[in-house]
């Protein structure tokens, strides 16, 4: 995989798991647009962004863009695109998570955002420029504590994370397959039930096996 240019606007195809493609739209560096539209041959030709639903903006790394199975396409750009104001600020500190308990399936692993996060005000774009996507924010708004949130409450919000190959990757595939945006960071972060199809997710994420034996 070549080197990824950042360019404003500049529309991708971007592979989640092998034989499976999403429409993504560079932002301001170093967010990343992403659409409800998915291709099993990578083709995309007749999609209009205007009419496209989007699935989430999220910030990522150099890694996932070298990593990633990346090319670009001669699509129009969506424009005029709203930026988010609220977002999920994870709390700091680390915790042991179990998810499947008592089953086969069963994982201990640790993670972080002790006691859950906060709902936060963050202007992402000011002067210009995106500020850093995680750390600083504008306002608290709200503490998310675990036994008091549940999935509808904080599907509309994005976590202020940075995110990584293959971990987005596979988001996306399970985006894919549910038909809608989900993020299985935020099952974690709040100890909401993990349904069995987020397994690999939850593989990738505890370190417990090795890539290559996912497949990534």
């Amino acid at each position: 995989m070549g080197r990824v240019i950042w360019k404003e606007n500049k529309v991708l195809s971007i592979e989640t798991r092998k034989g499976i493609f999403v429409l993504a739209q560079m932002i301001k560096s170093p967010f990343l647009m992403f659409f409800n539209s998915f291709s099993e041959d990578n083709k995309f030709k007749e999609s209009n962004l205007e009419n496209t639903p989007i699935l989430f903006l999220h910030a990522v790394t150099r890694q996932f863009l070298k990593k990633s199975n990346i090319e670009t396409l001669k699509i129009d750009p969506l424009e005029n695109y709203e930026q988010p104001k609220l977002w999920i600020k994870e709390n700091s500190g680390s915790r042991k998570v179990t998810v499947w308990a008592g089953t086969e399936n069963e994982k201990n692993f640790i993670s972080f955002g002790e006691n859950g996060g906060k709902l936060v005000e963050k202007d992402i774009l000011k002067d210009g420029k995106y500020n850093h996507p995680s750390g600083i924010y504008d306002k608290s708004i709200k503490e998310l504590m675990p036994k008091n949130v549940d999935i509808s409450e904080i599907s509309n919000y994005e976590l202020t994370s940075i995110e990584i190959y293959p971990n987005l990757n596979e988001r996306l595939y399970l985006c894919h397959l549910k038909g809608e945006n989900i993020d299985p960071a935020k099952n974690i972060l709040f100890n909401i039930g993990m349904p069995l199809e987020y397994k690999k997710y939850v593989d990738i994420v505890s370190g417990l096996v090795k890539l290559e034996d996912l497949g990534y």
